[in-house]
């Protein structure tokens, strides 16, 4: 079965256009996935994310904040900093709702590890979300 968009799909921040670009590019998906890609010469994506990863310097605690975002129960480093627009796209999807493969999210920019308060978090992976959230937020 084909990756599918769903009613919980994540998806109300990137064009049509780039979802079906993306749906297309991982039709064969049947397990969970999280992928980036180059988007074809002339497609951008907003891109939130600012740090290292991205070429920028690290995102110090002066300027940052922390608040629940998307109706989560957790908080994340933000910072005040515009979006940049990006080629590169990352697509996350998996199992869902007795679907094989449903496209959880997309989003502009590199795969990021999940934020170190994400209830998700494995334990094992805690110590290198921090570092990287010690470096880098997203835009508010």
């Amino acid at each position: 079965m084909p990756l599918i968009l769903h009613k919980d799909s994540h998806t109300d921040h990137v064009d049509p256009k780039i979802i079906t670009l993306a749906l297309d590019h991982f039709r064969n998906k049947g397990e969970f996935f999280a992928e980036t890609i180059e988007l074809p010469e002339g497609m951008t994506v907003s891109c939130g994310l600012h740090g290292p990863v991205v070429g920028d310097e690290p995102i110090t605690e002066k300027e940052v904040r922390y608040e629940a975002r998307n109706g989560w129960t957790w908080t994340s480093r933000l910072v005040l900093r515009q979006p940049r627009l990006t080629r590169t796209l990352t697509v996350i999807g998996g199992p869902h709702d007795n679907h094989n493969c449903v496209l959880y999210t997309i989003f502009g920019g590199p795969l990021a590890p999940k934020e170190p308060s994400d209830p998700t978090l494995e334990e094992k992976n805690r110590e290198a979300s921090t570092a990287f959230w010690q470096e880098h937020a997203l835009s508010y």
